[in-house]
């Protein structure tokens, strides 16, 4: 952006920029000293992950998007705000809440919305309103979008499908896998578009935000800079899909389809970009609007005050993580636990697993997998055991598989709630399907938190937030039933329900006994 030689003369002898620009880097180096867990947690993420290594250049851009307007900024008059540092106290409690949840990343933009929230204290709110988007574009640092893997992948397998069926070749379909008469494919997470998602709406917010004047053309583009690379994924998919049809599965079928995945996302957004160019504001006019905009003289508050409320606004924050850790050394719980599952559950008796499905819970405290035979039925229970939860040992958390893929030939081919009928416990569960070449595997998961249960990951972390900062303590635990079928999965369904009716008090009672109830 542009500014006339006129506006140079706008700075004021006695802004004390220095002193108050000072007062905050050093706050907000304060800051990340005091959530030093979360600043490392994100830093971590970039390095671990190709999807979220654009964390590094977030803060970057965002100073220099901030430099940019240093001229203007000089004609303003820093002056601290107390709702900016009342904001600040009250994203600290959410921090506590994320945090007691475990919920990372949430307790993750709670973190980096502290920044913008102590800039606006010490500097001021009318200075924060001129560095709305450079102080909210650092909110793209957070490592977001897991979420979306799932609706990712089953869109990408929907379109390639329809595409393909389009096109005039047999499909036939399970899950996200598909076959046509040259082979296999499946969409696995690497093939959602996450990282073409999460590219394309961090560049399009910068480019909108940097070619566009009016609010409406901005949000425009941001929306078409989220809509554009997921349809633009799924032609990804199918075009792969087509080159390795017809080079009879020689082409695009290992590391290269990853590279003509890039290059095509590249033509795409420089399309966008093109697109977007016809339409951008006259620059001339905004400079001149910048500079006309002359703010009325106003008396800087004094370096000394600006100092206290930066104080302030740091005792604020410092006191959610503080009583946290209070209540994780109260609550911390040494005893060791022990899950026992009975021997038999009504006609069902115990017997030597055979089914071969081993679920993935990393940092589960203890577990326990029995299977359970009744005549020519098999069904298993498979207890994951949590206390002292953190970071990678979480009974809520999407690292907790039912099959560990990259061990196993198990591969999820549907997932879906179901309301269990009646009263019976634990009321829902959720479903899913699993296969392993010609088996087929059909498992109810739910979650005991505190001895509620709950089949709802968003229910489980709030009852799991409530039950520390109620400080008693952390007890969960993940439950699974599973049993095997052969072609429909309604064929097991009713059986499932039997036994889940016969085992649910059984399995409630261990719990709590592993508890200490």
């Amino acid at each position: 952006m542009k500014t006339s030689d006129a506006s140079h003369t706008l700075r004021s002898p006695d802004h004390r920029w220095r002193e108050y620009l000072a007062l905050t880097v050093a706050a907000v180096l304060s800051l990340v000293w005091i959530y030093q867990g979360t600043a490392l947690s994100l830093v971590t993420l970039w390095q671990s992950s190709e999807t979220y290594a654009h964390g590094f250049i977030i803060y970057p851009i965002s100073l220099y998007l901030i430099w940019r307007q240093r001229v203007y900024l000089s004609s303003l008059t820093p002056r601290p705000s107390a709702l900016a540092t009342a904001a600040l106290a009250v994203l600290g409690v959410g921090w506590m809440v994320a945090q007691s949840a475990g919920v990372q990343v949430v307790a993750q933009y709670m973190f980096v919305a502290m920044i913008p929230a102590l800039t606006a204290a010490i500097l001021g709110l009318r200075i924060a309103r001129v560095l709305v988007f450079p102080l909210a574009f650092t909110l793209l640092a957070v490592p977001f979008g897991e979420i979306f893997i799932r609706p990712l992948i089953d869109f990408t397998a929907d379109f390639t499908v329809f595409a393909l069926q389009l096109t005039g070749i047999p499909v036939f379909r399970e899950g996200s896998q598909f076959t046509i008469p040259s082979g296999s494919w499946s969409v696995v997470e690497a093939c959602s578009g996450l990282r073409y998602l999460i590219a394309s709406f961090t560049l399009g917010c910068l480019y909108a935000y940097l070619t566009y004047r009016s609010r409406l053309r901005q949000l425009v583009f941001i929306v078409l800079s989220i809509i554009v690379p997921i349809i633009a994924n799924g032609m990804r998919a199918y075009l792969i899909v087509l080159i390795g049809h017809f080079s009879n599965m020689q082409l695009a079928v290992g590391v290269d389809h990853l590279i003509y995945g890039w290059i095509f996302f590249g033509l795409v957004m420089l399309a966008l970009f093109w697109v977007g160019s016809r339409w951008r504001d006259d620059e001339a006019v905004a400079a001149e609007n910048m500079t006309a905009a002359i703010p009325a003289a106003a008396t800087a508050a004094s370096p000394v005050k600006a100092a206290r409320f930066a104080f302030a606004a740091l005792l604020l924050a410092w006191g959610s993580p503080a009583y946290l850790h209070h209540l994780e050394q109260l609550t911390f719980n040494p005893a060791p636990v022990t899950v026992m599952l009975p021997q038999t559950i009504g006609p069902w008796t115990a017997s030597t697993p055979i089914a071969g499905l081993q679920p993935h819970f990393p940092g589960a405290t203890t577990t326990a997998l029995q299977e359970y035979r009744n005549g020519n039925q098999t069904i298993g229970i498979y207890i994951a055991f949590f206390r002292n939860q953190h970071n990678g040992a979480e009974a809520v958390s999407s690292q907790n598989r039912l099959a560990n893929e990259k061990s196993t030939e198990w591969s999820l081919t549907g997932e879906s709630l179901r309301h269990l009928p009646g009263k019976k416990e634990p009321g829902g569960v959720r479903q899913s399907r699993l296969r392993r070449g010609n088996l087929h595997m059909l498992a109810w998961q739910w979650y005991w938190i505190g001895d509620t249960q709950t089949a709802n990951p968003y229910m489980a972390k709030w009852l799991q937030a409530r039950q520390r900062l109620m400080g008693r303590g952390d007890d969960s635990a993940d439950v699974v039933i599973f049993a095997s079928y052969d072609a429909q999965p309604d064929e097991v369904e009713a059986t499932m329900e039997e036994f889940l009716a016969r085992s649910s008090s059984a399995i409630r009672n261990s719990l709590q006994q592993a508890r200490g109830i």
